[in-house]
């Protein structure tokens, strides 16, 4: 067993707080504000899509009397489609901003005199290679639901077989268990896949994903820790605070205290992101300057193919030789005719 790196946490926090406290309106606004309009635009899709539903089960309830055209079912469904598309759309690009918020951070780190504003956020969006950006997101999500796909099978023929509520929540806090440990591994993914950029022309992905599970194998139980007490915990508070605001004036039928409730929440998580990203950001930076750091050759040993073999210069002087046809073996006499031919002499 691998021994665990820690960092110190209250340390962490100091250095968090000097990475942060500078440059914290100029850095929340963006942040916040995309943060806002993604989920703005997300519920407004989400709500257009279940009208939508709502009304093609109405259709296909119409359609059933002849009281309705299967064209109305069809645009439905296009509809749904279509916001599923924008969607997916929204939450890549929403993905290139934090990763650009990412790797703004990680400049100032390298840099201090790099403000963290719009103007160097909206540079570091506008360099980003996107396509290799969204093919590890991708990767990502790939890989985490086909670990969690058996024990989502399982839960489900379980909960079907045996009627219990018992063994199916089991089985998916096991699963909620592996999911996370999962996104603990692959968590460093786009920073090796900075420190290696030019390397991944025409390499796969994953490796990004291989060379994180390899740097986080003695990080995951002090990563943990420290997203809990930087990240979880305070955002958590803020919720059970105006989410309970919000429930307490649905509850009592006082709408406004759960409109204003539902607000701040949104709005408290919005501006505490740019302490979530600066966090990730700054633990992979100490992890690798630690004093026993992870070697970035190391994690990304035996991952990338050799260029000669991506160009094909690899096979370019070998020689094809068609394969000779096999000789067939010439029949060979059988030692008993002999004396049977001499016996009919013989006669």
């Amino acid at each position: 067993m691998k021994k665990q790196h820690s960092l110190p946490l209250k340390s962490f926090i100091k250095e968090l707080k000097a990475l942060v406290k500078p440059d914290y309106l100029k850095a929340m606004w963006p942040v916040g504000g995309i943060a806002i309009i993604f989920i703005a635009l997300t519920c407004i899709l989400s709500f257009l899509a279940a009208s939508v539903m709502s009304s093609m089960m109405m259709s296909v309830m119409m359609i059933m009397y002849g009281m309705a055209s299967p064209v109305a079912l069809l645009m439905g469904l296009l509809e749904v489609l279509g916001a599923a598309a924008i969607s997916i759309a929204l939450s890549f690009f929403f993905n290139f901003f934090m990763v650009a918020i990412q790797y703004t951070y990680q400049d100032r780190l390298a840099h201090p005199e790099q403000p963290v504003s719009a103007g160097s956020i909206w540079m570091h969006y506008k360099h980003l290679r996107k396509n290799q950006v969204w093919r590890i997101a991708l990767y990502i999500g790939l890989f985490i639901f086909l670990w969690s796909l058996p024990l989502d099978i399982i839960g489900g023929l379980v909960g079907g077989m045996t009627k219990s509520t018992v063994w199916p929540l089991i089985i998916r806090i096991v699963n909620d268990i592996v999911i996370l440990w999962k996104a603990l591994e692959y968590s460093q993914s786009y920073f090796l896949y900075r420190e290696k950029q030019p390397q991944f022309l025409g390499q796969s992905m994953r490796h990004a994903l291989t060379a994180s599970r390899r740097f986080m194998d003695s990080h995951k139980w002090n990563y943990l820790w420290i997203n809990v007490v930087c990240e979880v915990l305070p955002v958590l508070i803020w919720v059970l605070i105006f989410g309970g605001l919000a429930f307490y004036g649905n509850y009592t039928a006082t709408y406004v205290l759960t409109y204003v409730g539902l607000a701040l929440v949104i709005i408290g998580i919005a501006c505490y992101l740019p302490v979530i990203l600066a966090a990730g950001t700054l633990y992979y930076v100490k992890s690798k300057d630690e004093p026993d750091p992870v070697d970035i050759d190391t994690a990304f040993k035996d991952t990338f193919k050799p260029v000669a073999e991506l160009t094909g210069e690899a096979y370019v002087h070998e020689v094809y030789t068609p394969a000779k046809p096999k000789k067939q073996p010439s029949p060979v006499a059988k030692k008993d005719d002999e004396p049977k031919r001499e016996a009919k002499k013989d006669e």
